[in-house]
């Protein structure tokens, strides 16, 4: 009978002690507690650093802006202003080969008496230019000095070229608008010879400045220049800067003349 009781303690004992008898409560998970939710923008906007643990316990944390996006300034720009046009010249010897057409064994002077330009000059359009023109070699400085007064007061030349390019047709020179120097030819209808002959003259826009009088004109097509009121570029008229640049020199103009030659210009006393 002793024994039995001894048997009762003891399972009571191993029901209390392993808690077999405890309620359903006590077997429920800690409570949870809920953090507020953590957006993109907000991850995106800031970086969170965490730093040693503060004093109250958890951990010091430091918001750091992002920093703002680098961009590279673009490197300066060079701008560089092409140089103004300026006059310039050359002088070569002339051969039979460059006067072909304009120069025979019949004309006053030898061809070595003739000096080959190559002369700057403004076109009808404004741009510069660089064309030949064949003088008498004592007149050379003479010609520059009155091109090189031309370009500086920009007074528009259409073509300057050599008359042999028209097979040394005077007239077919003339209604291109050439502007040249040397042409072994008479004055037109006599047999005396012209300025050009010993080439002491130079003929300038020739179409723009025809040879002109009592209605008649050379070239025939100048004849729409006739009204010399009419003011067109390249045209030479009385008291224009481009009579002056060769008056200066001691030259004359032909539009002056009894019998108009406005494309004239000539070193007297040949």
């Amino acid at each position: 009978m002793k024994k039995s009781h001894s048997l009762v303690a003891t399972v009571s004992l191993a029901i209390a002690v392993t808690g077999c008898g405890t309620s359903a409560a006590s077997d429920a998970p800690p409570e949870l507690t809920s953090l507020p939710p953590v957006t993109a923008a907000a991850v995106s906007a800031t970086t969170t650093t965490t730093q040693p643990q503060a004093a109250g316990g958890g951990p010091a944390t430091t918001i750091v802006p992002n920093p703002p996006p680098t961009t590279t300034p673009p490197l300066p720009t060079t701008t560089t202003t092409p140089a103004p046009p300026t006059f310039a010249y050359t002088v070569s010897p002339v051969t039979a080969e460059t006067v072909w057409a304009s120069w025979n064994e019949d004309c006053p002077l030898h061809f070595d008496d003739l000096s080959l330009l190559t002369l700057t000059y403004w076109n009808l359009d404004g741009n510069a230019r660089t064309g030949p023109l064949v003088i008498n070699t004592k007149v050379v400085d003479d010609v520059v000095a009155a091109f090189a007064g031309l370009f500086e007061i920009g007074f528009p030349i259409e073509r300057i070229a050599l008359v042999d390019e028209y097979d040394g047709d005077d007239k077919a020179a003339m209604r291109a608008n050439v502007t040249s120097g040397f042409n072994c030819r008479y004055v037109d209808g006599t047999e005396r010879w012209s300025n050009h002959a010993f080439g002491l003259a130079v003929d300038i826009n020739p179409l723009l400045n025809p040879w002109a009088r009592e209605g008649n004109f050379l070239p025939l097509e100048g004849t729409q220049y006739g009204n010399r009121d009419v003011a067109v570029p390249g045209m030479i008229n009385l008291g224009d800067a481009a009579i002056t640049v060769f008056t200066d020199l001691g030259w004359s103009w032909g539009g002056a003349w009894q019998t108009a030659d406005y494309m004239h210009f000539s070193q007297p006393g040949n």
